[in-house]
C-alpha cells in the first residue's frame, strides 16, 4: 500500500513505481503529539509539511500575547511558513499539533533537489499553491464581507470536519473571534 503522500500527488500527475520510490526518498516522517510544537518561530531550517494523519494550525503570538490562527491543516493538506521556506529566513509563525499528527516533511535543500530531478513535480507544486492561495483570498474576502456570525456559519460549512476536530477557542482565533461568541452564535444554532 503507498503512503497518503505519493497517492495525493498521484491525483495530479501520473507516476511510475520507481518514481514514486524516489520521491518518497526526499521526505521524512515525523509524528507529534497532541499541543506539540512542530515549527517554532525562529527556526532557520524551515520545512514544508504534509499531513498524512491528524491537525495543525500555523499561528503567531500577536502584539497582546494571544495567538493567533491563521491557517489549519488536515489529512493531504501542506502546510509552511511560505515565505520562510522558499528564502530560507527564519520563520514567523509556529506550527502546533491539534491531535495526534503525523507528517511528512521536506527541507528547502531537498525540495529544490528533488525539482530538479523531477521537473514534472513543478507542475503539481504550483496547483497545490493555487488552491491555497485561492483559499486564503476567499477567506480574505470573508472577513471583510461577511458578518461575524455569517464568517463562523461559513467556516463550519465549508470545513464540517474542523467543527469536530479543532477546539472551539482555535476556531474562534482563526475567525478574529472570541471564544465566547463562538459560544454563543453554536448555542443559538443548536436551540
Amino acid at each position: 500500500m503507498e503512503n497518503a503522500l505519493i497517492s495525493h500527488i498521484r491525483n495530479y500527475l501520473s507516476l511510475s513505481v520507481i518514481e514514486s520510490k524516489e520521491i518518497w526518498s526526499f521526505f521524512r516522517e515525523s509524528t507529534y503529539s497532541k499541543k506539540e510544537i512542530v515549527m517554532e518561530m525562529g527556526d532557520k531550517d524551515i520545512k514544508n509539511y504534509f499531513i498524512a494523519k491528524g491537525c495543525v494550525h500555523l499561528y503567531f503570538i500577536a502584539e497582546n500575547g494571544r495567538k493567533q490562527t491563521v491557517q489549519f491543516a488536515i489529512e493531504n493538506w501542506w502546510i509552511t511558513d511560505t515565505l520562510a521556506f522558499l528564502k530560507c529566513v527564519p520563520s514567523n509563525f509556529y506550527i502546533q499539533a491539534i491531535e495526534k499528527t503525523v507528517v511528512y516533511h521536506i527541507t528547502k535543500r531537498k525540495y529544490d533537489e528533488l525539482l530538479s530531478k523531477y521537473p514534472k513535480l513543478e507542475k503539481y507544486f504550483r496547483i497545490i499553491n493555487q488552491i491555497a492561495h485561492g483559499a486564503s483570498l476567499l477567506r480574505i474576502r470573508y472577513t471583510f464581507d461577511l458578518s461575524k456570525e455569517e464568517s463562523y456559519f461559513n467556516f463550519v460549512q465549508q470545513y464540517p470536519e474542523f467543527e469536530q476536530r479543532v477546539p472551539q477557542y482555535l476556531i474562534a482565533s482563526y475567525l478574529g473571534l472570541t471564544p465566547e461568541y463562538v459560544s454563543e452564535i453554536r448555542t443559538k444554532r443548536f436551540s
